[in-house]
């Protein structure tokens, strides 16, 4: 059994160490992976944005986005090694896109991410319910994973991972 001691603010601040800390998160390696599984996850897993439009014809206007963040565990001895976790994980965001009744947009070009990703995981067969709860722990099924630069909101850069593409396995 592992336990693990409380922590103690007051001990702490009296710790000394010899060792600088990382300053930059290690990503996992870009690559194309072929047993990518979803882990578990919460509602808060859901996030929703909203805001103003500060510009174009749109402008006054209010607007709401929510994105969800789902969790992919990479399935990879190296990558493992690498990170030194045995859950190396990393999320596949989707923006979803809902109708005026506030329920799961179907139309054209709406809700390409989500569909993607049920289709990767077996799970976007037409006449079959379906939650998304039945995704966690789907999987296997594979995946492209890249690197791509941004930056804060105070102007420094950083590089995220992220999935250009998610399919099902052969």
């Amino acid at each position: 059994m592992n336990t693990r001691i409380p922590f103690d603010p007051d001990a702490f601040m009296s710790t000394t160490i010899d060792q600088p800390l990382e300053t930059e998160r290690k990503l996992v390696p870009e690559g194309e992976y072929l047993n990518l599984m979803v882990d578990d996850f919460t509602s808060e897993a859901f996030e929703t944005f909203s805001g103003e439009y500060q510009k174009g014809p749109n402008i006054g206007q209010q607007w709401s986005m929510t994105k969800f963040n789902c969790p992919v565990i990479v399935n990879d001895d190296k990558v493992k090694q690498f990170l030194n976790t045995d859950k190396p994980r990393v999320y596949y965001t989707c923006v979803l896109d809902f109708d005026e009744n506030g329920q799961l947009d179907f139309g054209v070009n709406r809700n390409l991410q989500l569909g993607q990703l049920r289709k990767a995981v077996g799970q976007n067969q037409a006449g079959v319910v379906w939650m998304p709860s039945m995704l966690r722990g789907a999987g296997p099924f594979a995946g492209k994973l890249v690197h791509r630069p941004g930056k804060r909101k105070d102007g420094s850069p950083f590089i995220i991972a992220e999935f250009a593409r998610l399919s099902p396995i052969k």
